[in-house]
């Protein structure tokens, strides 16, 4: 390295004792990092030392491993999964399984399906279609979907013997390809609470490749799906305590007593051959955007995807009874406020389900008459009149014909 012309002249000027000074003041600056201390003399400070490989791979794990004994005990404890949001996707399923678990046990027909079943179908106008003779429960859960339906019911009925009934509203028999619900990650935020460690594995393959490490790691670490309920919760707690308390002591009465939505679609039509939807006057825009989902929705490739998803996961739900007194019944939800076009796809799951000894499937057209845009609240949902129809009808066809069996 060059030295500068003038500290060298600066150098050579310097006495015998000053250079000695200088090169022990040089040694000591080699050896550490110093101040200066009392009468001059240097306090000397250890240099850093540098880190190895195996200082990173020991900090690496015990950060990891403190990560995990956090996740654990937040998440995997159980105290957390009593304070999620209410309207959650979670927060809806653990209150099923919370309810079942803190009320008295009794013999009841269990109605699962997504909003289809929670906003269409009134237990209480259902018991009283028997003469009070049959106890229903709705388990609905918005969103839901076959795959989050299994792990509700591994979790709600673990001795297969609550229930002497388990039906399940599917939007349609034919398996018609559409959205792809094996890709479907939000149904992790749905079942996080229920999947053991043993459970990871399957859950994660049955989704595409490209979601499987995502999916993988949030089944683990449950604190990845649940931080965005997490920082809600820290936000606001005594709000979140309070809303979650009222909902557990009395949000199943709560639901009992829905009587359904006002709202209807009076006066559509459809002419299917030009792909043309007529609205009545006044319909909002969630109520539009799901009347035109439903009847006339985007043509897609029919690959089988639905074929296979649905023999796994309502297969699944089927072997879960196999050999104990439960049915399990099947039925085809009212399928739109006007009859849509019929697609070709045969039913092959419903098909393949109805031969097993344990299974009903209700005829497809036993709802068919529901079909009308007075009893629809939009493209989906049944409102406040075509709730008690469809109530009773279901009791009806539990209790008698193919569905008594």
């Amino acid at each position: 390295m060059a030295v500068d012309p003038e500290l060298r002249r600066a150098v050579e000027a310097m006495e015998p004792a000053e250079l000695d000074d200088l090169q022990a003041l040089i040694g000591v600056r080699r050896k550490g990092f110093g101040v200066a201390g009392e009468r001059g003399r240097v306090r000397q400070f250890p240099a850093a030392r540098a880190w190895t490989l195996r200082d990173a791979v020991i900090w690496s794990l015990a950060t990891l491993l403190l990560f995990f004994a956090v996740d654990g005990l937040v998440f995997h404890s159980g105290w957390y999964m009593s304070y999620l949001e209410p309207n959650s996707s979670a927060g809806q399923l653990e209150s099923q399984i919370f309810w079942l678990r803190h009320e008295p046990e009794k013999t009841e027909t269990a109605v699962f399906g997504d909003s289809r079943i929670g906003e269409g179908f009134s237990a209480r106008a259902a018991r009283a279609a028997t003469g009070d003779t049959v106890e229903f429960r709705n388990m609905g859960v918005a969103g839901s979907t076959p795959r989050v339906w299994y792990y509700l019911l591994r979790d709600a009925d673990p001795e297969r013997k609550r229930f002497s009934t388990v039906v399940f509203g599917i939007d349609h028999y034919a398996d018609v390809d559409g959205e792809d619900q094996a890709n479907r990650i939000g149904d992790l935020n749905y079942v996080v609470g229920r999947l053991r460690l043993s459970d990871c594995p399957e859950f994660a393959l049955s989704f595409h490749s490209e979601f499987r490490s995502r999916v993988l790691a949030g089944c683990i670490l449950r604190g990845i799906p649940l931080r965005d309920d997490l920082h809600a919760l820290l936000e606001k707690p005594s709000l979140r305590f309070s809303a979650a308390k009222d909902w557990r002591n009395k949000g199943h009465g709560y639901l009992d007593g829905y009587s359904g939505k006002p709202e209807d679609v009076a006066g559509l039509t459809v002419d299917y051959a030009a792909r043309k939807i007529s609205y009545p006057p006044g319909l909002k825009d969630w109520q539009r955007d799901t009347v035109r989902g439903t009847l006339l929705p985007d043509p897609v490739p029919q690959l089988g995807i639905l074929r296979d998803y649905r023999r796994k996961w309502l297969g699944k739900i089927a072997d879960f009874y196999a050999g104990s007194k439960t049915r399990v019944v099947f039925l085809e939800l009212p399928r739109g406020p006007l009859p849509p076009m019929e697609s070709g796809v045969p039913a092959y799951v419903m098909n393949e389900l109805r031969r097993r000894p344990n299974v009903v499937v209700l005829p497809a057209e036993t709802f068919h008459e529901l079909e009308r845009p007075d009893l629809f609240a939009d493209g989906l949902h049944l409102n406040h009149a075509g709730r008690p129809l469809f109530s009773e009808k279901l009791a009806r066809a539990l209790t008698t014909g193919a569905g008594a069996r």
